[in-house]
């Protein structure tokens, strides 16, 4: 069934879930323009893709937003937007948001999440990597257990490929259009 976001609310027929927009820094921002969205309905996460690269799953989950953490335990739809350099799906959604749903129900509920990047599942890779988890990790994790106030993980993301990555003044610029004391 389709549905529309208004004020950062989904509306799917007669039931409403609240959404929560993200934009994953730096190649999200770009987002702003293309879906014209308004800058009160947007945060900013920073998933890196370099992170993946080097297999430094742990540093993901750790450094993962206060706020998205928060928005997740409350039960809200947490859409990323990003846009991949050199492929359709940013790495930081196609591997992140399977990897941040993996942790979440594995420490929050205590389920099983079976993860798919590109048609393959990876829950073996995944479990290894969830067995590395730090304590300093665990513990912020399970801070954000204590305030859960669901039973699911709703974890989306929005994506696109870029000709402008590593090209900071663009981002600047989008910035500077749609934060400024005039566009304010």
């Amino acid at each position: 069934m389709p549905g529309f976001v208004h004020s950062g609310i989904v509306f799917l027929g007669l039931s409403v879930m609240k959404t929560k927009l993200f934009l994953n820094l730096t190649n999200g921002i770009e987002a702003i323009q293309e879906y014209n969205l308004k800058i009160e309905d947007i945060s900013f996460v920073r998933i890196q893709s370099s992170y993946f690269e080097a297999h430094k799953y742990d540093e993901v989950i750790y450094e993962l937003d206060h706020n998205l953490l928060m928005y997740l335990a409350l039960g809200y739809e947490c859409v990323i937007y990003d846009y991949g350099a050199r492929a359709d799906t940013a790495k930081a959604l196609r591997i992140g948001i399977e990897w941040i749903r993996f942790v979440l129900c594995k420490r929050w509920f205590g389920t099983d999440y079976t993860p798919v990047i590109k048609h393959k599942i990876v829950s073996n890779y995944f479990n290894k990597k969830y067995s590395e988890l730090s304590q300093k990790t665990k513990k912020k994790l399970d801070y954000y257990k204590k305030m859960c106030i669901c039973d699911s993980i709703s974890l989306h993301g929005i994506n696109g490929n870029t000709l402008m990555d590593n090209k900071p003044e663009f981002y600047r610029q989008i910035l500077v259009k749609y934060f400024s004391q005039k566009a304010l």
